[in-house]
């Protein structure tokens, strides 16, 4: 393994340690309190595939879901309309200039706090929420609070040939996103045009965000094919690798230490 992915995962494991909120209950008695408000933004470009998989998924799991869809030729827009679980459609032309990652999720951000969010989750087309996310997120967000915490960073599973089964090793094994987050009326983003990171930079402690013990499985690894289609997307994208120093993009289609685990029973998400 090259001595910068033993860096960052030696880092990783000593944030998980250190700064874990978990999400289980942790007393058989404790009792369900108010809800938050948790909406749930998403920004999509030709996802008819995926999309309609995502939003029976989070669309059960939050109170309501603001889309931007960026320019979609496929019949995308069309799920997002009809959807009961999305309150509010932001659209962009299929001719649109660039490809616009930070303005598009500021105003995705701008129109939930419209709607009344008091938390956001921020997720893509092509991922899905574990079965038991909302408890479990409400749980982290009650103890969180408790100490002033406003983000935190969710784990991601790669799911890989099979939707039963995640990548485990090496980096894989600790992809962790910042994603749900407080409403904040300020929020400072993360301004790399690529892989920046969702959750508001007043979020962070100690330079770091404090990590939730809550899984996003995303879907679009489980294919061979589209693997090295996102790894060439992305090194077209970003061909100095300047928004992922360290790492690059040739990890995405590198097998050579693969480990695959299943995934837990108690765990799985639905479509």
């Amino acid at each position: 393994m090259p001595r910068h992915d033993k860096r960052m995962i030696f880092a990783r494991r000593l944030k998980a340690l250190l700064f874990q909120v978990p999400s289980r209950r942790l007393n058989p008695f404790e009792g369900e309190r108010r809800r938050v408000r948790l909406i749930a933004t998403t920004m999509i470009r030709n996802e008819a595939r995926f999309l309609p998989g995502m939003l029976r998924n989070v669309g059960a799991q939050v109170d309501g879901i603001v889309a931007l869809d960026d320019g979609s030729t496929d019949g995308s827009d069309r799920w997002l309309r009809e959807s009961p679980f999305v309150w509010e459609v932001l659209r962009n032309p299929p001719d649109r200039a660039a490809y616009d990652e930070i303005g598009g999720h500021r105003r995705l951000v701008e129109t939930a706090l419209s709607h009344g969010a008091e938390w956001i989750i921020a997720v893509d087309a092509d991922e899905r929420l574990e079965r038991d996310f909302r408890a479990r997120a409400e749980r982290v967000i009650r103890r969180g609070q408790r100490i002033g915490l406003k983000a935190f960073e969710v784990r991601v599973r790669e799911l890989w040939d099979s939707t039963n089964r995640y990548r485990a090793d090496g980096l894989w094994g600790h992809k962790w996103t910042p994603r749900l987050f407080r409403a904040l009326p300020d929020p400072r983003f993360d301004e790399r045009p690529l892989h920046g990171a969702k959750a508001p930079l007043q979020g962070k402690v100690s330079g770091v965000f404090p990590l939730a013990d809550l899984i996003i499985y995303h879907l679009r690894m489980v294919r061979r094919e589209e693997r090295e289609a996102r790894r060439g997307r992305y090194e077209r994208l970003d061909p100095a690798a300047r928004c992922q120093p360290g790492i690059g993009y040739r990890y995405l289609t590198d097998e050579h230490t693969i480990q695959l685990r299943p995934v837990p029973a108690i765990r799985k998400f639905d479509e």
